[in-house]
């Protein structure tokens, strides 16, 4: 319980470089670094990522059996730190929030939020367009 209350008042910053291996989705980049590198324990990562610890499970074991079929692929991108908390909402993906945040709180362009992430300039202008859609529908209901 001293760990878990400790975690709760510091704010855990997630490199981007976590996110620009295309073999791993978001949430299982996320979760195999928290897991990983962070080594903080399932139900840390569901309590900080605000989802169920059954699936953070299932997040990791799909990531470690994606990396014994294929190694990371290392990308060399610009380093931007984003606060895990960002990913707590659950109303939009983690990719979407992730775009958004980098977008709207660091007040990076399309292209260079894609140099960071590893995508294409248009998928970061769709998701974001998707997002900011899904924000105005969900705010109006």
């Amino acid at each position: 319980m001293l760990r878990e209350h400790t975690l709760s008042n510091t704010t855990i910053l997630v490199p981007s470089t976590v996110f620009c291996d295309r073999s791993l989705s978001f949430l299982e980049s996320l979760v195999e670094y928290l897991k990983s590198q962070l080594q903080l324990t399932y139900h840390e990562i569901a309590v900080l990522t605000n989802r169920d610890e059954r699936n953070i499970w299932t997040l990791h074991d799909r990531a470690q059996r994606k990396r014994h079929e294929r190694p990371p692929v290392f990308v060399k991108t610009p380093v931007i730190q984003i606060p895990l908390s960002v990913v707590r909402d659950r109303s939009v993906s983690i990719l979407e929030v992730v775009v958004e945040y980098l977008r709207d709180r660091t007040h990076l362009s399309n292209h260079q939020i894609a140099t960071v992430l590893n995508r294409s300039d248009k998928t970061v202008s769709t998701v974001y367009v998707r997002t900011k859609r899904k924000r105005t529908t969900y705010n109006a209901s």
